[in-house]
């Protein structure tokens, strides 16, 4: 049943993406079944979810579990058990995507192409959680990179067009990594291909799985967008209409789906050798972030460079290599997942009132005040936010790895959640002298408040009781490391 319902959710954008190319729907009749079936899509990865809880779902259950490749030989255990992170990762990309329904839903009627893209996109992404082995992660990342640039690229400008061609270069770059690392390293060859010879210190890293671990390590922070490609993941952000990059931000879910599902079981020794490295780099690349968060003018710029130092903390956690580590990466990128996409949902509904708001008027504006001021607090690493729980227990994994470290985060982090309250003030600015009305400004409407709200409450309600999803999570990072020989 819990199988099944995710299989159900995962390829039901397909659906919605059959037909929009095919189908004779056309305007809003088309926007009414995309709205239903991703609704529809929504409630079967909740029921998938459910059944953890529930304990219903087998250890070795997956979102898309009936497409396990069991031939040969491709068979074994390649992969973690990565059922409930995947589980909750799908879950906040099928309600971002569900929201951003209402948000464009005069471009979705008038763009078939659009809609078809955003479901393929999302289809693709959801299988990618999904997946079982490095190959089939690769025919999925593969397929979302067409819908992905005609989501963002048809009907934009040239820039945009131009944007989204050099981050699918990059992306190819990253599939081809990919490939090199099923082929190779999971394959009939894998043995033979870590007996090539060895480095002088033979005991634990040899020098093919170095290789195979540097190719997976780029693909990872390719398909991520982190830094330092930042230059290029930014550019989503420069497409002639923000809301095109809400899908878009969910972009990190693949690189760090595999790097936390495939990547430690591949290369178990060379990540022991590295992680010390790797961990001290992104730290330096937090500080750069949360410099440049301080230093940005523009709310778009601010936002991507927040993902930037999100993406650099799940990455620390990650590279801690124990268990309170990788819970708190996990619950980053989950937090990474919502946030993100709620703060740009946000920030487009403001971009479109092209006449300031007096700070003195913003009370006569309820709903849009409401979105404003929670965009800030439960969209940063606030106390009430879910985010500042994955930081704490990001934080308390360096105490007993890499302590020298740990002034950078905790100096990088307070600068930008105090730094980014200024994300309030998007759109409001002090009235001129003589001068307190706002006219021809508006509150949100009916539908830019169904967009904002559903996202606005599930990280109010995940800030205030965090160990609904802190508390399986725990358990769930703590026995992925045991599984493979880690503590």
């Amino acid at each position: 049943m819990n199988a099944w319902s995710g299989l159900l959710g995962t390829f039901l954008p397909f659906l919605v993406l059959a037909v929009a190319a095919w189908g004779p729907l056309r305007g809003r009749n088309l926007w009414f079944f995309s709205l239903g079936a991703h609704g529809l899509s929504l409630l079967s990865l909740v029921l998938l979810l459910a059944g953890f809880y529930t304990h219903a779902v087998p250890e070795g259950g997956r979102i898309s579990a009936p497409l396990e490749m069991g031939i040969q030989p491709w068979s074994g255990n390649v992969s973690l058990v990565w059922s409930y992170q995947s589980g909750l990762l799908a879950l906040a990309a099928a309600a971002v995507v569900l929201c951003f329904h209402f948000l464009a839903r005069a471009r979705l009627e008038t763009s078939r192409s659009t809609l078809a893209g955003m479901a393929g996109y999302l289809g693709c992404l959801l299988g990618a959680l999904g997946a079982d082995h490095l190959l089939l992660f690769a025919l999925f990342f593969a397929g979302s990179l067409v819908p992905r640039l005609v989501f963002a690229g048809v009907e934009a400008r040239e820039k945009g067009i131009d944007a989204v061609k050099e981050t699918s270069f990059l992306d190819v770059a990253a599939l081809f990594c990919m490939l090199i690392c099923v082929l190779v390293f999971t394959g009939p060859f894998q043995k033979e291909s870590r007996d090539w010879f060895e480095l002088s210190n033979s005991s634990y890293v040899a020098l093919p799985g170095a290789l195979g671990f540097g190719l997976l390590l780029f693909a990872a922070a390719l398909s991520a967008g982190i830094f330092p490609f930042h230059g290029n993941a930014r550019k989503a952000y420069d497409l002639d209409s923000l809301e095109r990059a809400v899908p878009l931000a969910l972009r990190p879910l693949f690189g760090f789906s595999l790097l936390f599902h495939f990547s430690v079981e591949l290369f178990s020794k060379e990540f022991r050798a590295f992680s010390p490295y790797l961990l001290g780099l992104f730290a330096v690349m937090l500080v750069l972030s949360a410099l440049s968060f301080l230093g940005s003018k523009a709310a778009r710029d601010r936002i991507f460079w927040l993902q930037q130092a999100m993406n650099c903390l799940v990455a620390i956690g990650f590279f801690t290599m124990n268990p309170k580590g990788w819970h708190g990466a996990n619950v980053l990128l989950f937090f990474g997942a919502l946030s993100i996409p709620y703060l740009l949902i946000v920030l487009t509904c403001h971009e479109r009132r092209s006449v300031p708001l007096p700070i003195s008027k913003i009370r006569d504006y309820p709903i849009f005040a409401l979105s404003t001021v929670s965009a800030a607090l439960f969209g940063l690493f606030l106390p009430v936010s879910l985010g500042f729980y994955g930081v704490l227990l990001v934080a308390w994994a360096m105490v007993g790895e890499q302590s020298w470290l740990l002034p950078l985060v905790i100096a990088s982090v307070p600068v930008m959640a105090f730094a980014g309250i200024r994300i309030m003030f998007f759109h409001l600015d002090t009235a001129p002298a003589g001068h307190e009305d706002a006219p021809g400004f508006r509150d949100l409407s009916s539908e830019e408040a169904l967009a904002v709200l559903p996202l606005g409450a599930i990280l109010f309600f995940l800030g205030i009781v965090p160990k609904v999803v802190l508390g399986p999570m725990g358990v769930s990072a703590a026995s992925l490391l045991r599984g493979v020989g880690l503590k």
